[in-house]
């Protein structure tokens, strides 16, 4: 079952570059127009399947759920080819805090960067994806921290990475020619190590993004 989800993953993904490639081509070529980059913040709401939490022994502890709203920053860098494709980089990192008091959830990815935009006067909708790598991180407590500098015995730490597909739609504002108010939303996939404690769902970004192209 696993296999098949990844392999129609996969396809989809490909579908979809091929359809936007053939979209652009069909538009008038891909000469080179300049670039765009910037950075964004984030939030959304983040939530993964349930999971069991034991001791070094194999013993059972609780299940615990990371769930709630994180926040976040990173950036973008574009170069500009016809009047629709962009091709660059991003990069993000998620934090949630939720349960006792310290724990926390990190969540980071990124990769290339391709999207299609189209510019309807001030208005720049646009869609597409990134495809990289990602890291998961937590850090969980079971109880208060009694005081700092001291060492905590019911603690859980885990980290573990994973290749990352994050389809994205927006759309920006061009507030002038050489900056643009930028608001997306995307969706990190978990395409090569899925996990139960995988905190996935919907994040939306605020940013500027600032542009030199030409004419």
């Amino acid at each position: 079952m696993n296999k098949y989800i990844m392999t129609k993953k996969y396809l989809i993904v490909a579908l979809f570059l091929t359809s936007v490639l053939s979209s652009v081509l069909a538009q008038g070529g891909l000469k080179y127009r300049g670039f765009s980059g910037g950075m964004m913040v984030h939030t959304g709401y983040l939530k993964s399947n349930s999971f069991d939490l034991q001791t070094i022994h194999g013993n059972y502890i609780t299940t615990s759920k990371v769930e709630g709203m994180p926040f976040g920053i990173g950036g973008a860098a574009r170069l500009h080819f016809g009047k629709h494709l962009r091709v660059g980089g991003e990069g993000y990192v998620s934090n949630l805090r939720y349960g006792v008091q310290g724990t926390t959830s990190s969540l980071s990815w990124g990769g290339v960067l391709v999207d299609c935009v189209w510019p309807l006067g001030r208005w720049w909708p646009f869609a597409g994806m990134t495809i990289g790598g990602g890291a998961v991180e937590h850090v969980i407590l079971q109880n208060e921290p009694a005081t700092d500098f001291a060492a905590e015995s019911d603690a859980v730490y885990r980290e573990y990475s994973f290749m990352a597909l994050a389809p994205m739609v927006g759309v920006e504002y061009a507030m002038n020619e050489k900056i643009h108010l930028t608001f997306k939303a995307d969706y990190v996939i978990n395409l090569s190590n899925p996990q139960a404690d995988f905190p996935s769902g919907l994040r939306f970004f605020l940013g500027f993004m600032f542009y030199r192209l030409d004419d």
